[in-house]
């Protein structure tokens, strides 16, 4: 009995005080339960992280493709935004073309203004940088539209936006099979031996040698256009003192269709302003059509970034529920170990219960003339 006393009280008296040994051991129960519970948190809180950063870190490369994705819907609402604003121009130029031919007015300087507004119009079309740009940055060499390309995935789908162009370029390909190619920008036209070749020279009246180059504006004269086989013939003028040389070839050209106003006669006639509103209705036209092409990249825009804003929801959702895995884990352990504590608690006071039992059961037997107490509860 002595024996079982002392293994229970971890004490050296013959009879340790019970309550004392019972709350020593429950400290020391409460102890390790602590430290398993730190140990079994620690485990889930590592496994939430891990799943959390990797949940972070997916979440972050759909959010680079969403970026690319958005650069490309910038550039088809660019779009749209610029034929409407051409739409405007050509509003414009119907007024233009309306008030050069009224009695009083100045043709020449209604011309300049056609002029002006083509360039805009050309100008619109090349707006902002190539990278967010489906309605300019025609390739002049093949007349080829720009595209834009973006990563639809995290994997290797690309998105390829095919772009058009709303401006106006154009070339005429001469017979003697050289290149006359206009500045767009300068409002001139050079001839070149080819394609992306040299620029031919001339000689001057003053027997200087200067570059094949004219002014729009006022050096070159449409002779005669056909509009079915492309066929046209100009007098180009390098030096006033000096004949025009003609020019016959085949019209090569892409966009709205709208030339400056030398193409109309400088809109002195009526017959040149009458040509001019018929290609503004056209141009309109034009313009509806390539409009379309928008729509259709607009279409896939639209489809891939709905894809990407459902992956980033479902991760968002993914990141809700690691949470709420996390939490319940965690209350589950607390649950456990509470439990677990309150069971070994209830096992020592059973078993303080039947110490306490045996002490009052053999209390009578202990008495002793010896002893100077008597065992008691």
């Amino acid at each position: 009995m002595v024996g079982i006393l002392q293994a229970y009280g971890q004490s050296s008296g013959l009879f340790p005080s019970i309550g004392n040994g019972q709350t020593l051991l429950f400290d020391q129960i409460r102890a390790a339960a602590s430290e398993r519970f730190s140990e079994e948190k620690n485990a889930i809180d590592s496994k939430a992280q891990a799943r959390s950063e990797a949940i972070d870190a997916q979440n972050e490369r759909y959010i680079a493709v969403k970026a690319q994705i958005n650069n490309a819907k910038i550039a088809v609402e660019s779009g749209f935004e610029s034929i409407q604003t051409i739409r405007n121009y050509l509003l414009d130029l119907r007024n233009t073309i309306a008030l050069a031919g009224e009695t009083g007015e100045d043709p020449e300087l209604r011309a300049g203004e056609f002029d002006a507004k083509i360039a805009q119009i050309n100008g619109e079309a090349d707006t902002g940088g190539p990278a967010f740009n489906l309605v300019g940055y025609i390739n002049r060499v093949d007349f080829s539209p720009h595209t834009i390309e973006y990563r639809a995935d995290l994997a290797l789908k690309v998105t390829e936006l095919q772009g058009t162009y709303i401006g106006h370029d154009w070339r005429i390909h001469a017979n003697d099979g050289t290149y006359w190619v206009p500045d767009l920008g300068a409002d001139s036209l050079t001839q070149y031996s080819e394609l992306q070749g040299e620029v031919q020279k001339t000689t001057l009246s003053d027997g200087t040698e200067a570059d094949k180059t004219s002014s729009l504006r006022n050096a070159v004269t449409l002779v005669s256009y056909d509009s079915t086989t492309g066929a046209i013939t100009l007098d180009v003028t390098f030096d006033p003192s000096q004949p025009a040389e003609t020019v016959t070839g085949t019209l090569e050209q892409e966009g709205n269709g709208l030339f400056g106003s030398w193409f109309y006669d400088g809109l002195t006639t009526s017959t040149g302003r009458q040509q001019a509103f018929d290609a503004i209705e056209k141009a309109e036209i034009e313009l509806t059509s390539r409009e379309s092409i928008l729509q259709k990249a607009a279409g896939l825009v639209a489809t891939d970034s709905r894809k990407i804003d459902e992956e980033l929801d479902r991760l968002s959702k993914d990141k809700v529920a690691a949470l709420t895995e996390q939490l319940d884990e965690t209350e589950q352990l607390q649950v456990t170990t509470a439990q677990q504590i309150f069971a070994m608690q209830t096992n020592l006071d059973n078993l303080s219960q039947q110490q306490q039992n045996y002490i009052n059961a053999f209390a009578g037997f202990v008495r002793s003339p010896f002893l100077r107490f008597n065992l008691t509860a």
